[in-house]
């Protein structure tokens, strides 16, 4: 059961990247993970391939605590968050993903199994920032059966077009990925409002200014949405504490893996926030977000990537299995994420 071997296994192409990690223990058996991905996705393959594998090789693969704090400890005079922990997020479902098939069982079993059959997902877009675009992959993303939308756009007319477009009472979420000063991000967010727009998220820069949100919050009639960029129990303890947010967004290949989301769980249950795992991937992290979000009774959506038709991420992972908007669980034991 010992670790003889980490891999990274980059995917790139000239739009987007993916980065795999795979672990090899001495039986030969593999588990697959993955970390954020990148900008570019060579520092967080480093942080991996050069400061935490050579941590870990002939280490027990089943004590992931005592490896994650391990690498944690390793790794703390580089810096606590950013493309380091991205790095371990990576090695820790990898291990995740180990243990439930060593044991024969999916991962949700050993985070307690699961409370639900399935969970509302949403198509997540791109930037498009043409009109036209906007309401030819709303009207796919309805006819493919997606029970809500995101748009990555700041302009409000593209908000108006895709409320347009999609059938009554259809959630529509917008992320403008922190792109306003707190004056704008009021004008903008009250005509989101008069939309009838399902959340605002991250209206604010910088993204991580927990106390100007919440202001934010108390003046306008809209749910906000934020934590795709916090890498800490404590980054995340302070947004919910001050009440920044309705929906809280955990980048599970950013905060540590599945080892530090159990623990954001626990945040979440204490101050009775909604989760809803942000990643716009199709991979490993996409699995290990429904593992999670499956044994969670406070979670609210998942997010799916949604491209161009024709598109796909660069690993190609198999698309999931959405029915009547809702994603299914998959099968087999650790992830069930299929072979690549």
């Amino acid at each position: 059961m010992k670790i003889e071997k980490v891999e990274t296994l980059p995917f790139t192409d000239e739009f987007l990247s993916q980065l795999f990690v795979r672990i090899t223990t001495e039986d030969g058996l593999t588990g697959t993970g993955e970390a954020w991905y990148g900008l570019p996705i060579e520092p967080v393959a480093s942080a991996i391939n050069d400061a935490l594998a050579p941590q870990i090789i002939g280490e027990d693969s089943t004590r992931i605590e005592h490896i994650w704090q391990k690498m944690y400890k390793y790794g703390y005079r580089y810096g606590t968050e950013g493309i380091l922990m991205c790095g371990l997020s990576g090695i820790d479902l990898a291990l995740w993903d180990l243990l439930g098939k060593r044991l024969g069982v999916p991962v949700a079993l050993l985070l307690g199994g699961r409370v639900r059959d399935s969970l509302k997902a949403y198509a997540s877009f791109p930037p498009y920032r043409r009109e036209e675009w906007v309401r030819r992959e709303v009207e796919r993303a309805v006819e493919c059966g997606f029970a809500g939308v995101k748009l990555h756009e700041y302009d409000v007319k593209l908000a108006a077009a895709a409320r347009d477009t999609a059938p009554d009472d259809y959630p529509i979420m917008v992320d403008v990925n922190g792109r306003f000063t707190p004056i704008e991000a009021e004008e903008t967010a009250r005509q989101l409002a008069d939309l009838g727009v399902y959340w605002f998220e991250e209206p604010i820069w910088p993204m991580q200014d927990y106390e100007a949100m919440a202001r934010l919050r108390q003046r306008v009639d809209l749910k906000l949405a934020a934590g795709e960029n916090e890498y800490s129990l404590k980054a995340f303890e302070k947004l919910m504490s001050t009440g920044a947010v309705y929906f809280v967004q955990p980048e599970i290949t950013k905060i540590g893996g599945i080892s530090v989301a159990r623990k954001v769980s626990a945040l979440a249950e204490l101050y009775n926030v909604a989760i809803c795992p942000h990643s716009f991937r199709t991979g490993p992290a996409a699995y290990a977000n429904i593992h999670w979000a499956f044994t969670q009774m406070n979670m609210e959506w998942l997010e799916i990537p949604f491209l161009p038709e024709g598109r796909s991420l660069p690993s190609n992972t198999p698309d999931l299995k959405l029915i009547g908007g809702e994603i299914q669980f998959p099968d087999g034991p650790g992830f069930g994420v299929p072979s690549l």
